[in-house]
Protein backbone atom coordinates (compact mmCIF):
# COMPACT_ATOMS: atom_id res chain seq x y z
CA UNK A 1 0.00 0.00 0.00
CA UNK A 2 1.11 3.54 -0.76
CA UNK A 3 0.70 5.94 2.16
CA UNK A 4 -1.07 9.22 1.30
CA UNK A 5 -0.16 11.84 3.89
CA UNK A 6 -1.99 15.19 3.84
CA UNK A 7 0.88 17.31 2.47
CA UNK A 8 0.93 15.25 -0.73
CA UNK A 9 -2.43 16.71 -1.70
CA UNK A 10 -0.77 20.09 -2.24
CA UNK A 11 0.84 18.62 -5.37
CA UNK A 12 -1.76 19.32 -8.05
CA UNK A 13 -2.06 19.04 -11.82
CA UNK A 14 -5.04 20.62 -13.56
CA UNK A 15 -6.68 21.13 -10.19
CA UNK A 16 -6.40 17.53 -9.00
CA UNK A 17 -3.99 15.99 -6.49
CA UNK A 18 -1.41 13.65 -8.04
CA UNK A 19 1.37 11.66 -6.39
CA UNK A 20 4.62 13.58 -6.97
CA UNK A 21 7.30 11.99 -9.15
CA UNK A 22 9.93 12.96 -6.56
CA UNK A 23 8.01 11.04 -3.89
CA UNK A 24 7.71 8.04 -6.20
CA UNK A 25 11.52 7.98 -6.45
CA UNK A 26 11.74 7.87 -2.65
CA UNK A 27 9.26 4.98 -2.49
CA UNK A 28 11.20 3.05 -5.14
CA UNK A 29 14.55 3.73 -3.43
CA UNK A 30 13.27 2.37 -0.12
CA UNK A 31 12.01 -0.80 -1.76
CA UNK A 32 15.23 -1.35 -3.70
CA UNK A 33 17.30 -0.82 -0.56
CA UNK A 34 15.34 -3.51 1.28
CA UNK A 35 15.90 -6.08 -1.49
CA UNK A 36 19.28 -4.97 -2.84
CA UNK A 37 21.22 -3.45 0.09
CA UNK A 38 24.28 -2.75 -2.06
CA UNK A 39 22.42 -0.81 -4.75
CA UNK A 40 23.80 2.71 -5.30
CA UNK A 41 20.64 4.70 -4.66
CA UNK A 42 22.34 8.06 -5.33
CA UNK A 43 23.02 7.09 -8.96
CA UNK A 44 19.75 6.96 -10.90
CA UNK A 45 19.21 6.68 -14.64
CA UNK A 46 16.61 6.12 -17.36
CA UNK A 47 13.77 7.50 -15.25
CA UNK A 48 10.31 7.71 -16.76
CA UNK A 49 7.06 9.07 -15.33
CA UNK A 50 4.63 7.84 -18.00
CA UNK A 51 1.28 8.37 -16.26
CA UNK A 52 0.30 10.60 -13.37
CA UNK A 53 -1.04 8.76 -10.32
CA UNK A 54 -4.18 10.50 -9.11
CA UNK A 55 -4.68 10.64 -5.33
CA UNK A 56 -7.69 12.95 -5.52
CA UNK A 57 -10.12 10.25 -4.37
CA UNK A 58 -7.68 8.28 -2.21
CA UNK A 59 -7.97 7.96 1.54
CA UNK A 60 -4.93 7.50 3.79
CA UNK A 61 -3.50 4.85 1.47
CA UNK A 62 -3.69 3.68 -2.12
CA UNK A 63 -3.21 0.17 -3.44
CA UNK A 64 -0.04 0.00 -5.50
CA UNK A 65 2.80 -2.40 -6.20
CA UNK A 66 6.48 -2.17 -6.96
CA UNK A 67 8.10 -4.35 -9.58
CA UNK A 68 11.88 -4.86 -9.54
CA UNK A 69 14.21 -6.49 -12.01
CA UNK A 70 17.99 -6.81 -12.15
CA UNK A 71 19.81 -6.07 -15.40
CA UNK A 72 23.37 -5.41 -16.52
CA UNK A 73 22.71 -1.68 -16.06
CA UNK A 74 21.35 -1.90 -12.52
CA UNK A 75 18.19 -2.48 -10.54
CA UNK A 76 15.08 -1.42 -12.45
CA UNK A 77 12.17 -0.47 -10.20
CA UNK A 78 8.64 0.51 -11.23
CA UNK A 79 5.73 1.93 -9.24
CA UNK A 80 2.51 0.46 -10.62
CA UNK A 81 -1.23 0.33 -10.04
CA UNK A 82 -3.88 -1.92 -11.54
CA UNK A 83 -7.06 -0.64 -13.17
CA UNK A 84 -10.03 -2.77 -14.14
CA UNK A 85 -11.18 -2.33 -17.70
CA UNK A 86 -14.76 -1.06 -17.80
CA UNK A 87 -17.40 -3.80 -18.13
CA UNK A 88 -14.72 -6.47 -17.85
CA UNK A 89 -13.00 -8.60 -15.22
CA UNK A 90 -9.65 -7.90 -16.87
CA UNK A 91 -7.20 -5.56 -15.14
CA UNK A 92 -4.58 -3.39 -16.79
CA UNK A 93 -1.27 -2.52 -15.13
CA UNK A 94 -0.24 1.15 -15.23
CA UNK A 95 3.34 2.35 -14.78
CA UNK A 96 3.60 5.63 -12.88
CA UNK A 97 7.34 5.82 -12.25
CA UNK A 98 10.28 3.73 -13.42
CA UNK A 99 13.98 4.21 -12.69
CA UNK A 100 17.25 2.28 -12.72
CA UNK A 101 19.48 2.35 -9.64
CA UNK A 102 23.16 1.58 -10.21
CA UNK A 103 24.63 -1.66 -8.85
CA UNK A 104 28.11 -0.28 -8.35
CA UNK A 105 29.87 3.04 -7.85
CA UNK A 106 30.81 4.78 -11.10
CA UNK A 107 33.12 7.77 -11.18
CA UNK A 108 31.14 10.79 -12.37
CA UNK A 109 31.95 14.38 -13.20
CA UNK A 110 31.74 16.79 -10.27
CA UNK A 111 28.81 19.08 -9.67
CA UNK A 112 28.80 22.64 -10.98
CA UNK A 113 30.53 25.02 -8.58
CA UNK A 114 28.34 27.52 -6.72
CA UNK A 115 30.19 30.50 -8.21
CA UNK A 116 29.71 29.22 -11.76
CA UNK A 117 26.08 28.26 -11.17
CA UNK A 118 25.19 31.79 -10.03
CA UNK A 119 26.41 33.42 -13.26
CA UNK A 120 24.14 34.15 -16.23
CA UNK A 121 25.34 36.41 -19.02
CA UNK A 122 22.07 36.99 -20.93
CA UNK A 123 19.45 39.63 -20.13
CA UNK A 124 17.48 38.30 -17.17
CA UNK A 125 13.85 38.55 -16.06
CA UNK A 126 12.80 38.37 -12.42
CA UNK A 127 9.65 36.38 -11.66
CA UNK A 128 8.33 36.63 -8.07
CA UNK A 129 7.69 33.31 -6.35
CA UNK A 130 4.20 34.47 -5.38
CA UNK A 131 3.39 34.97 -9.06
CA UNK A 132 4.78 31.53 -9.98
CA UNK A 133 2.56 29.70 -7.51
CA UNK A 134 -0.48 31.85 -8.18
CA UNK A 135 -0.40 31.75 -11.98
CA UNK A 136 2.22 29.41 -13.47
CA UNK A 137 2.59 26.41 -11.12
CA UNK A 138 -0.57 26.50 -8.95
CA UNK A 139 0.48 24.11 -6.18
CA UNK A 140 -0.47 24.14 -2.51
CA UNK A 141 1.73 25.47 0.29
CA UNK A 142 3.82 22.32 0.85
CA UNK A 143 5.12 22.47 -2.72
CA UNK A 144 5.75 26.21 -2.95
CA UNK A 145 9.49 26.07 -2.37
CA UNK A 146 10.96 28.54 -4.84
CA UNK A 147 11.65 31.58 -2.67
CA UNK A 148 12.13 35.22 -3.61
CA UNK A 149 12.44 35.98 -7.32
CA UNK A 150 13.20 33.34 -9.95
CA UNK A 151 15.82 34.64 -12.39
CA UNK A 152 15.31 33.46 -15.98
CA UNK A 153 16.88 34.22 -19.35
CA UNK A 154 17.32 32.38 -22.63
CA UNK A 155 20.40 30.91 -20.99
CA UNK A 156 18.45 29.17 -18.21
CA UNK A 157 17.01 29.75 -14.76
CA UNK A 158 18.42 30.44 -11.32
CA UNK A 159 16.28 29.70 -8.28
CA UNK A 160 16.62 30.03 -4.54
CA UNK A 161 14.87 27.01 -3.06
CA UNK A 162 13.73 26.07 0.43
CA UNK A 163 14.25 22.47 1.49
CA UNK A 164 10.62 22.24 2.54
CA UNK A 165 9.17 20.79 5.71
CA UNK A 166 6.45 18.42 6.84
CA UNK A 167 6.43 14.64 6.90
CA UNK A 168 8.53 14.02 3.79
CA UNK A 169 11.47 11.60 4.11
CA UNK A 170 14.77 13.42 3.55
CA UNK A 171 17.03 10.57 4.69
CA UNK A 172 17.23 8.13 1.80
CA UNK A 173 17.50 10.54 -1.19
CA UNK A 174 17.41 13.93 0.48
CA UNK A 175 14.46 16.32 0.57
CA UNK A 176 12.09 15.64 -2.35
CA UNK A 177 10.98 19.28 -2.28
CA UNK A 178 14.26 20.57 -3.72
CA UNK A 179 14.16 18.55 -6.95
CA UNK A 180 10.45 19.27 -7.25
CA UNK A 181 11.05 23.02 -7.03
CA UNK A 182 13.86 22.81 -9.58
CA UNK A 183 11.30 21.26 -11.93
CA UNK A 184 9.04 24.26 -11.26
CA UNK A 185 11.84 26.56 -12.42
CA UNK A 186 12.18 24.52 -15.62
CA UNK A 187 8.42 24.71 -16.13
CA UNK A 188 8.47 28.52 -15.81
CA UNK A 189 11.35 28.70 -18.30
CA UNK A 190 9.34 26.61 -20.76
CA UNK A 191 6.31 28.86 -20.44
CA UNK A 192 8.37 32.01 -20.99
CA UNK A 193 10.85 30.93 -23.68
CA UNK A 194 9.26 27.88 -25.36
CA UNK A 195 5.62 28.98 -25.07
CA UNK A 196 4.42 25.71 -23.55
CA UNK A 197 3.53 24.19 -20.20
CA UNK A 198 5.93 21.30 -19.79
CA UNK A 199 5.49 18.45 -17.31
CA UNK A 200 8.39 16.29 -16.09
CA UNK A 201 8.32 12.95 -17.94
CA UNK A 202 11.72 11.57 -16.92
CA UNK A 203 15.45 12.11 -16.76
CA UNK A 204 18.52 10.52 -18.27
CA UNK A 205 20.62 10.54 -15.12
CA UNK A 206 20.54 11.95 -11.62
CA UNK A 207 23.57 12.00 -9.35
CA UNK A 208 23.12 12.97 -5.70
CA UNK A 209 26.47 14.23 -4.41
CA UNK A 210 25.11 15.30 -1.04
CA UNK A 211 21.56 14.84 0.22
CA UNK A 212 19.48 17.98 0.68
CA UNK A 213 17.60 18.50 3.92
CA UNK A 214 14.30 20.01 4.95
CA UNK A 215 14.35 23.46 6.57
CA UNK A 216 17.55 24.45 4.73
CA UNK A 217 18.11 26.71 1.74
CA UNK A 218 19.57 25.83 -1.67
CA UNK A 219 20.33 27.27 -5.08
CA UNK A 220 19.29 25.54 -8.30
CA UNK A 221 20.60 26.26 -11.79
CA UNK A 222 18.61 24.96 -14.77
CA UNK A 223 20.16 24.95 -18.26
CA UNK A 224 18.10 24.13 -21.39
CA UNK A 225 19.93 21.80 -23.78
CA UNK A 226 17.11 20.66 -26.12
CA UNK A 227 14.28 23.07 -26.92
CA UNK A 228 12.62 21.51 -29.98
CA UNK A 229 8.92 21.18 -30.66
CA UNK A 230 8.68 17.65 -29.23
CA UNK A 231 10.53 18.03 -25.95
CA UNK A 232 12.38 20.26 -23.54
CA UNK A 233 15.51 18.88 -21.91
CA UNK A 234 17.38 20.55 -19.06
CA UNK A 235 20.50 19.92 -17.02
Amino acid sequence: MLGITPYLRDHRVEGKAVFPAVEALVVLAKSVKSHYPRAVLYDQSSALFPKALSIEEAGESLEAQIEMDESADGIIASLQTSMKIKNSSISRTLDHAKVTFAKREIVSSTALSFRTARKMESLCIQVPAASIYRELVPFGASYQNITGDLTISKEGALADIAGGSGEADDDILGSPFVLDAAMHAACVWGQRFADRVAFPVGFDRRMIYKTTKKNRDYCARINPVITGQEELTFV
